[in-house]
């Protein structure tokens, strides 16, 4: 009876040795889907349990390295965007919006952020700039036209489409780079009519000098 009980004993205190170390693993990894990179594992107990916990550890470690890197990137490329003077739109390849600058945000008079996500369709009417989105999806090779935009002024955009791919080279989108050239249109204008008149004011005197 004695060693009966003695064999029960050692078989709890074995189970406990080991559930402990176990339950602190099955608690880390909680913490580490949650979040909490920052969670260490020090289990007391088996050498098997020590190597899951330490590969366990350096998983988080690699993971939080990794979320760095990319949180880092993701500023970097917000603040090139936002400090560029010409309109950048990202669009995939169904047509829905990924990224929109400060520029474009404001060019095309959209909100950015309601933006992300919806159809061009859904973020800007104007058939024009459907059309050229529509032409750079199905273009194999860079696309270049120009948009007007009937807003309370008129103005004109040039604009520049290019494939937009991932990491792996894999076609996911397109690229649209809108500048506005309205004040370059009007000068241009202004300069048709400048010479136009001239030509008209000259005409006169030359044909009486020929006379």
């Amino acid at each position: 009876l004695r060693v009966a009980f003695l064999a029960v004993l050692i078989s709890l205190l074995a189970a406990h040795s080991i559930n402990k170390p176990i339950e602190e693993v099955r608690r880390g990894a909680e913490r580490f889907a949650k979040g909490d990179l920052s969670y260490r594992l020090y289990p007391k107990g088996p050498v098997e349990i020590d190597v899951l916990a330490n590969a366990m550890n350096e998983m988080a470690n690699q993971l939080a390295e990794r979320i760095q890197t990319i949180t880092r990137q993701r500023s970097e490329l917000e603040a090139v965007l936002s400090s560029m003077v010409e309109a950048v739109t990202a669009i995939d390849s169904d047509e829905k919006v990924i990224r929109i600058n400060s520029a474009a945000s404001e060019l095309l008079k959209i909100d950015a952020e309601r933006a992300c996500g919806k159809s061009i369709y859904e973020v800007t009417r104007n058939p024009e700039l459907q059309k050229f989105v529509k032409s750079t999806l199905s273009s194999s090779v860079p696309v270049e036209g120009e948009i007007v935009l009937h807003d309370a002024d008129e103005r004109f955009l040039q604009a520049h489409g290019t494939t937009l791919l991932d990491a792996k080279g894999k076609n996911i989108g397109v690229l649209i780079v809108l500048n506005d050239i309205t004040r370059l249109k009007k000068l241009e204008n202004i300069r048709r009519e400048f010479v136009a008149n001239v030509s008209h004011e000259l005409k006169t005197p030359i044909t009486s000098i020929k006379g």
